[in-house]
């Protein structure tokens, strides 16, 4: 390794180590701590700042040009779900279907299906109190389907598209989109399956939970997202196949517009003209939107809401999407400045020599960030970056599998400096050594089931 070498890996391990001071020590904003880390990056470098900005502009705009209207149309999209009452629906009849007798199984259905269309937070708003009552109403402990409905959403956040961490390392690392979901509908369910009522029979009866009367049936501040708010804001009630239509359509579209073959688009001219509509269609930003056009109907008009009312909720969703923008935008910029400088090179040429399989090198990369930063967002999105930068021109690899080996990574070891620690602690009345032996045992379950997972299919396919 050449002096230019050691001083690209310095410049890099030291722009690493101020983003995770600044956020972790500081509590700095992740996006504000991606400029100030490639900047610091640059300037050990030796590469112009000038220079170094334009590379970063062009990595906030090539990323979210591709990724920031899918998380608008998702975020628009999931809070139609959420106000409808169409993720209660989908929860209450498939308790219904499976049986209280299995209500861990329940949840874990109930988790996954939800997770696909809503964000983790909205999530746990939703399903927390049907997770309570029915525990209550079955006489059970609420260790099993909590921890079940949690396997299932994280899951869902952390490995399935359109998500904003997949998303971004599938457009990092340029995976196909159809492909991934495949993946991640498979991995994810399986891992979550393992890590949730599997696992967590073998500890029934020996970690406590609170008593019924101690845990809240709804957090205080998402008061306005409660059954009986919603029942006079919506007069009729939503249908399961239209909900489970919104969140199914814009999957299947991906599905399909990812699989249609070349020889279908190269057969004739009626066949090629089904072939590049279906293609169309599956794009992303396209399938998206259809699902948005089709939860506007029939979870929003159908039910009872009117045009305006639409219209601020939808608008109200976009709020939260801000943040997430500006982070995946600039761990995008953060990419484009390592490989300006050379970073990118240097790495990739030390872990061709690293004896470290590089699902797992991915999967140890995205599980720093997010021990040390908290953010499964932002682990994966920093850990995409520099992964893209060592697999780059290597067509070995499995990009849609290394997509799903990133987003394990980015679920293990949830702790105190993760925000969603303290969501999960305050929804389910939790104390902190509570919280530790239940929810961040479950995160690291799953994340290492998922890459255990992910192993084998590289392995098989």
């Amino acid at each position: 390794m050449s002096i230019d070498d050691v001083q690209l890996i310095f410049a890099f391990l030291f722009s690493v180590t101020i983003l995770i001071v600044l956020i972790s020590r500081f509590s700095l904003s992740p996006f504000v701590s991606l400029i100030v880390a490639t900047i610091v990056l640059s300037c050990s470098a030796g590469l112009d700042l000038g220079e170094a900005w334009q590379h970063f502009s062009g990595g906030v705009g090539g990323v979210l040009s591709s990724t920031a209207m899918v998380i608008g149309l998702g975020a628009m999209t999931g809070i139609l779900l959420q106000r409808s009452g169409g993720a209660e629906v989908i929860a209450n009849r498939m308790v219904g279907l499976l049986g209280v007798d299995r209500l861990g199984w329940s949840m874990l259905a109930v988790g996954l299906l939800v997770g696909v269309g809503v964000w983790f937070t909205v999530g746990l708003v939703l399903l927390v109190p049907i997770a309570i009552s029915l525990a209550k109403v079955a006489r059970v402990s609420l260790l099993i389907p909590a921890m079940s409905m949690l396997a299932g959403l994280s899951a869902m956040h952390g490995l399935a598209p359109p998500h904003p961490g997949p998303l971004v390392a599938i457009n990092l690392l340029e995976a196909d989109t159809g492909r991934t979901i495949l993946w991640s509908l498979l991995v994810g369910s399986l891992s979550a399956a393992i890590a949730g009522p599997l696992f967590w029979r073998l500890f029934e009866g020996k970690i406590s939970m609170p008593e019924f009367s101690k845990a809240p049936a709804v957090p205080a501040e998402n008061s306005d997202a409660t059954p009986q708010s919603r029942a006079e804001e919506v007069p009729k009630q939503v249908g399961l196949g239209a909900s489970l239509l919104v969140i199914a359509l814009p999957i299947l579209l991906m599905l399909i517009g990812s699989f249609v073959e070349e020889p279908l688009a190269s057969s004739g001219f009626g066949w090629s003209r089904i072939a590049m509509a279906l293609r169309a269609l599956g794009t992303p930003t396209i399938a998206m939107l259809i699902g948005l056009l089709l939860a506007y109907f029939q979870l929003g008009v159908r039910s009872g809401f009117s045009r305006k009312a639409i219209s601020q909720m939808t608008e109200e969703s976009l709020f939260p999407v801000a943040n997430v923008l500006l982070v995946v935008g600039a761990g995008a910029g953060y990419s484009k400045v390592l490989i300006a400088c050379g970073v990118g090179d240097t790495l990739a040429s030390m872990a061709q020599q690293i004896p470290v399989d590089t699902m797992i090198l991915g999967w140890l990369i995205a599980a720093a960030f997010r021990v040390t930063t908290g953010s499964a967002t932002t682990a994966i999105t920093a850990a995409g970056g520099i992964v893209s930068v060592m697999v780059a021109g290597d067509a070995s690899i499995n990009r849609e599998l290394l997509v799903l080996a990133l987003g394990a990574g980015s679920l293990t070891l949830s702790h105190v400096n993760d925000g969603g620690f303290w969501f999960v602690k305050e929804l389910f009345a939790l104390t902190v050594p509570q919280t530790l032996k239940t929810w961040t045992v479950l995160e690291t379950v799953l994340s290492l089931v998922a890459l255990l997972i992910v192993l084998l299919l590289n392995y098989l396919v």
